[in-house]
């Protein structure tokens, strides 16, 4: 062989050498979750794209990319309401509750919570920088198909005006006889201090009433307008998320649609329609069923906020962290991760719709409305103020568990505090805390149960049962068994026949264990199964501890059309309450 022959060869085995040893690199490159040196990115969402953000946390995660000559992050991401994430803010992060870290990167809803942050004085714990997106959606009002035809969708039109015009009229009676079925015109909404659908609905109301004039926020005109649409609301939920499930399990259960109207984005309606309420995206392969009565995703006639989903970087962040979270948003909004955010029905950062989003959400060959112009941090702040006095007041029934078991310690296994504690001892703070905290204008009373059950206050309106109803909490000695049934029975019972339309009427129910006297779980069902979601009673349902019977109260606050809730450790008490009673 000729020399050159041979060195061509060699050249060429060398050259093949490399290309494999190129190509070995390349597909064993470790992934960022894999490796122990990256950067740790924590991540806090709103709850409707929690999911979907943890799937793209994921898919970064398993990329292997870096920056910054070869840095690289790991993504830890989480979910909250936008609300609960601003308060915590804030406050300067205490969530050990849920043992949630501080975020570097908080991805809410909506920039208008960030103009909150900064109406708080307290905008600098957000670093400055562009406007981010990562997706948008309108905010509408969602109506079961049928009840948007009776009001003559999609030939017509609808609003505000024509929420605020159903009950003054007298009802769903008159659209017709054959609707009087359906009773009073119900609205679902969310908080406005928790929730961005909640806060939206809020300020799009107040752009109806004053014709978009922020400045006529305080007059009687729009006090007016405001209280009339507030006035038909059933309850106020914490996260219209977990008010989504309770809709789409109920749609297959009874022929009256569970509620008239619910203020959501129009991504949530994509979802519900698509047989996916929890908005997880991985339902969407799972063959998802729709519901019988699809939501219609109306536009409010007198214009629509468009949410934004802003991707925020706290000033916590260190320079690494700041880098990491550059890179995370390019990640999110390069075109894979897009397509993704599109096939869970929002619209792109700049408003546009996916092919299929009109119609699944029942708009197509409608006009969209205008989209209405964003108030101020200090005009937004007003609107929650105000919000205080228009929304739809509530009449409560406080039942507290006082058996024997409530004597012991919060978890028997632990010797450290607050664990040791006695959950009596745990809960009185905590029940004196929400006591300050609900509106003069509210109704509250108090009764506690154990063999049996006993009225310690009668209901009366705050401002005249607080000091009272403090000192008797301050008081409270367990004893006894736990009258579980008959005291759910009897305190629906009452609350039924003193029903005040005009009011959110609904028992809050505490206990931390299980029935031991007479009675059966299906009689308690039954009993307090909301037939018509007019006249029936919420019963928010509160298990208190490892022992309580969770799976029961569950089932109570569903058949009631209401919500349970969880304190599995003692710093979970406090959310507990306020959770619960952000429904009023």
């Amino acid at each position: 062989m000729r020399r050159s022959g041979w060195l061509s060869l060699v050249f060429g085995a060398l050259v093949g050498t490399l290309v494999i040893v190129l190509l070995a690199t390349t597909v064993t490159a470790p992934s960022n979750a894999s490796r122990s040196d990256c950067v740790r990115l924590v991540t806090s969402s709103s709850t409707e794209k929690g999911d979907l953000i943890a799937e793209l946390a994921a898919r970064y995660n398993e990329t292997g990319r870096t920056f910054d000559g070869g840095k690289c992050a790991k993504v830890d991401p989480h979910k909250k309401t936008s609300g609960a994430t601003l308060d915590l803010i804030a406050d300067g992060w205490n969530d050990i509750d849920q043992h949630q870290p501080e975020p570097q990167v908080w991805m809410p809803s909506s920039s208008l919570w960030l103009d909150l942050l900064r109406q708080r004085g307290k905008g600098e714990r957000i670093k400055a920088g562009p406007k981010t997106s990562l997706a948008t959606s309108p905010m509408v009002i969602a109506m079961p198909e049928p009840m948007a035809k009776a009001m003559g969708w999609p030939e017509k039109t609808l609003g505000w005006n024509d929420v605020l015009q159903v009950n003054r009229d007298g009802g769903w009676a008159s659209k017709g006889a054959e609707y009087a079925k359906w009773g009073n015109f119900t609205l679902g909404k969310d908080n406005p201090r928790r929730s961005t659908s909640g806060l939206a609905a809020t300020i799009a109301t107040y752009f109806a009433a004053t014709g978009g004039d922020y400045g006529k926020i305080g007059t009687a005109e729009t006090v007016q307008f405001v209280r009339g649409i507030e006035a038909s609301v059933a309850y106020y939920s914490d996260d219209s998320v977990a008010f989504l499930k309770t809709l789409y399990d109920e749609d297959r259960k009874k022929p009256t649609p569970y509620i008239s109207a619910m203020a959501m984005q129009e991504q949530m309606v994509y979802l519900y329609n698509r047989g996916v309420p929890t908005g997880d995206p991985a339902q969407l392969n799972a063959n998802p069923v729709a519901p019988l009565r699809p939501l219609v995703a109306v536009h409010p006639k007198e214009g629509t906020m468009l949410i934004d989903h802003p991707f925020l970087t706290t000033a916590s962040a260190s320079p690494e962290q700041q880098a990491a979270a550059d890179d995370f948003y390019a990640f999110l909004r390069e075109e894979g991760q897009q397509k993704r955010f599109r096939d869970l029905g929002f619209r792109d950062p700049d408003g546009r719709p996916g092919p299929d989003l009109a119609g699944i959400v029942g708009t197509q060959g409608t006009q969209e409305p205008p989209k209405i112009g964003v108030p101020t941090g200090e005009q937004i702040q007003k609107m929650l103020d105000g919000w205080e006095y228009t929304q739809r007041r509530g009449r409560i029934l406080l039942v507290l568990d006082l058996s024997g078991s409530m004597n012991e310690p919060f978890d028997k296994n632990r010797k450290d505090k607050p664990y040791s504690e006695s959950r009596i001892a745990l809960l009185k703070p905590a029940i004196r805390k929400q006591l300050e905290y609900l509106h003069p204008e509210d109704e509250v009373g108090l009764w506690t149960f154990s063999d049996g059950y006993e009225e310690k206050m009668p209901i009366g309106k705050v401002k005249n049962v607080r000091g009272p109803m403090l000192q008797l909490v301050e008081n409270l000695t367990p004893r006894g068994d736990t009258a579980l049934y008959q005291t759910v029975m009897a305190a629906n019972d009452k609350m039924r026949r003193e029903f005040d339309p005009n009011l959110i009427n609904a028992v809050v129910f505490l206990t931390d264990g299980e029935n031991t006297e007479a009675g059966t779980k299906e009689q308690v069902l039954q009993n307090v199964d909301a037939d018509r979601l007019d006249n029936s009673v919420r019963i928010f349902t509160m298990a208190y501890g490892a022992q309580a019977d969770s799976r029961v109260l569950d089932e109570i606050a569903q058949k009631s059309k209401a919500r349970s809730y969880q304190a599995v450790d003692p710093y979970g008490i406090d959310k507990m309450f306020v959770n619960v009673f952000s429904n009023f």
